[in-house]
């Protein structure tokens, strides 16, 4: 590796080559001097190393292709080979099939000759036109020889078919059977012939493919002493400029602005050791500037913490619609005690005490989940404020702590939502044996609210009867119900039908209670 060598003010002067390459020096040195980009210099090793490749590239087609036609060949050949094999089969299946039809009279036995025959023509026809000009000769023996065969072929049919059957024989091993031997010979002297060209035509491929790996061998070493020579003086004609502007980075990241770098490229690296010059020359008075305003950016970044802490505090800790109200307005004076009318609405599962008591805890929370997954998001969409969930029951009020217009029908129109939801989940847990369904009771009146808890544990709460009140309802109410009380009844009667349920003994209450049962809403104003 290179090592830096410094002035007496600390300033890099050299960065010399590992030593046993120091003698090409100059010819690195000549690159980094060559006036012209890094791209150029990078593109002209590039296309030397392409042309080298290009070069064993096209010897090595030339002769893949003489390999390609060597395969060609042998592929005919076996197919000739294949050919003549398939022709003495013929030949011979002929000579089997006349001396099984003199010997059965199995007429069948002579179309199977006049199918044999036919094929051994249409084989002979292909093996011709496969073969070359020099074997005409031998393949006019063989028609001859074939044309014979028919003859006495024809001779022994006719006898056969006039009823003289010892004739017959006598001429199929007289006449036919001699012949059947000379072609069945002539047949194995062409598979010869074809063996030897077939093994002239290996012998061709094996030279060529020697041929192509010492094509691919010889240029191999050569592209690879030629990439390692070139690599090297191009790399270390870039590495240079670059490990004198890396250890120049250093000494200014340690805060020597001063530091200055002196390359010989005639290339980007030269444009980029002056800009390099050109920046530590002013860092120097930015650094000043940056540092005061990096304390001003510190400030700000650890008040926008602090806000991001508050918010998320404020909305693990507090209701949705508390977190947001605080968050928008920048004033926590709402979560200040107050007092406002709100409208209470308490709800649960009829039902649920006995069937938690009984069911396996993995099946509890799963129809909590259910029951919380629909009734949940309507609290949201009516714009209620949640207190609490505890188990199946849970508390929701209206108009605190952002204002909702007429908010005991809200809370009606919710729970009849609730109500809608809950029913048909109910018909489902039936069909599983859970005897649960809905009820709720709501109230309105004047609560004070604000937030109740201690350091680093707030809830945002109402207290007052008005929450009590509908929680009694809640509690008296059957599967299905919606116990509202007289007041409520009173603001939502053109919305709601109700039925009295008369007055209630309610604990907590020393009067009794005038209550309602919301049955539907009407359909002329239902939302």
């Amino acid at each position: 590796m290179g090592q830096a060598q410094l002035d007496g003010n600390g300033h890099i002067t050299d960065v010399r080559l590992p030593g046993p390459t120091r003698a090409l020096a100059p010819l690195v040195d000549l690159v980094a001097r060559l006036n012209t980009s890094v791209h150029t210099k990078l593109l002209s090793g590039f296309l030397f190393g392409a042309l080298l490749l290009l070069g064993m590239g096209i010897l090595s087609l030339v002769v893949i292709g003489r390999m390609s036609d060597h395969v060609r060949q042998l592929e005919r050949l076996e197919q000739r080979a294949d050919w003549s094999n398939q022709m003495i089969y013929a030949v011979t299946s002929q000579s089997h099939f006349r001396a099984m039809a003199l010997l059965t009279r199995d007429e069948s036995n002579n179309e199977k000759i006049a199918a044999a025959k036919q094929a051994f023509a249409d084989l002979l026809d292909k093996s011709q036109a496969a073969a070359g000009p020099d074997q005409a000769t031998f393949f006019a023996q063989v028609r001859d020889a074939n044309n014979r065969y028919t003859l006495a072929g024809e001779t022994i049919l006719a006898q056969y078919k006039a009823g003289d059957t010892d004739s017959a024989m006598r001429s199929h091993l007289a006449l036919e059977h001699p012949i059947s031997h000379e072609l069945e010979a002539a047949m194995r002297e062409l598979i010869a012939t074809t063996s030897r060209e077939t093994t002239a035509a290996r012998n061709a491929f094996d030279a060529d493919r020697q041929l192509l790996s010492a094509i691919v061998a010889i240029f191999s070493v050569v592209s690879l002493a030629a990439a390692l020579a070139l690599g090297f003086v191009l790399s270390w004609a870039f590495i240079l400029p670059v490990r004198r502007i890396d250890w120049t980075l250093a000494r200014i990241a340690a805060g020597d602005f001063g530091q200055r770098v002196d390359v010989s490229n005639r290339d980007e690296f030269g444009t980029l050791s002056r800009n390099l010059n050109s920046m530590s020359a002013r860092l120097a008075g930015l650094y000043e500037e940056l540092r005061h305003l990096n304390e001003g950016l510190q400030q700000k970044v650890q008040e926008h913490v602090h806000e991001i802490e508050r918010s998320r505090m404020l909305r693990r800790y507090l209701p949705q619609q508390v977190a947001e109200a605080v968050i928008a307005s920048g004033d926590e004076s709402l979560l200040q005690t107050h007092r406002r009318e709100i409208t209470v609405v308490f709800g649960d599962l009829r039902g649920f005490t006995a069937f938690s008591e009984t069911a396996e805890p993995e099946v509890v929370m799963s129809v909590l989940r259910e029951y919380h997954g629909a009734v949940g998001e309507l609290i949201s969409r009516y714009s209620g404020t949640l207190e609490h969930f505890a188990g199946d029951g849970w508390m929701v009020y209206f108009n605190d702590p952002l204002p909702v217009p007429d908010h005991p029908i809200q809370a009606v129109r919710m729970a009849v939502a609730m109500r809608e939801r809950v029913a048909k989940l109910s018909r489902g847990w039936r069909k599983l044996g859970y005897e649960l369904d809905f009820g709720a009771g709501i109230a309105m009146g004047f609560a004070t609210l604000g937030t109740i808890g201690f350091e680093g544990r707030h809830d945002y709460g109402a207290i007052g009867s008005v929450g009590n009140l509908a929680s009694r309802l809640s509690a008296e109410a059957k599967g299905g119900q919606i116990l509202v009380s007289q007041r409520v009844q009173a603001l939502v009667e053109d919305l709601a039908v109700t039925e009295p349920v008369g007055a209630l003994e309610l604990k907590g209450f020393s009067r009794p209670v005038t209550a309602y049962n919301v049955l539907s809403l009407n359909v002329a104003v239902a939302p």
